[in-house]
């Protein structure tokens, strides 16, 4: 069990996960990694605890931020050169082996 720290703003003090731990996986987490174990005992974390909920919850707004502005398809005529170039250089390494 953890040791109550008045200055880390972590209430929850079970001990089963602590803030680092739920920090080090944010991402993995947002993105829905993790066994359905581990993501439960994070989940509880979070709800237990203000500070690991903000960060979630910042997290995930930014995913969805970028979810809804980076939905937009490149032009037509981008991706035709893109298409293009990927062709030619896939051309030119095979050449090479």
């Amino acid at each position: 069990m953890m040791e109550h720290d008045p200055y880390n703003p972590c209430q929850d003090h079970s001990g089963d996960v602590n803030c680092d731990e739920l920090l080090e996986v944010l991402y993995e987490f947002v993105d829905g990694g993790g066994t359905p174990e581990a993501r439960a005992r994070l989940q509880h974390h979070a709800d237990a605890c203000p500070s690991c909920l903000q960060q979630l919850g910042i997290e995930q707004q930014v995913r969805q931020l970028l979810r809804s502005c980076c939905a937009q398809q490149a032009p037509v005529e981008l991706r035709a050169r893109i298409t293009t170039q990927l062709r030619v250089e896939y051309r030119r390494t095979s050449r090479e082996v």
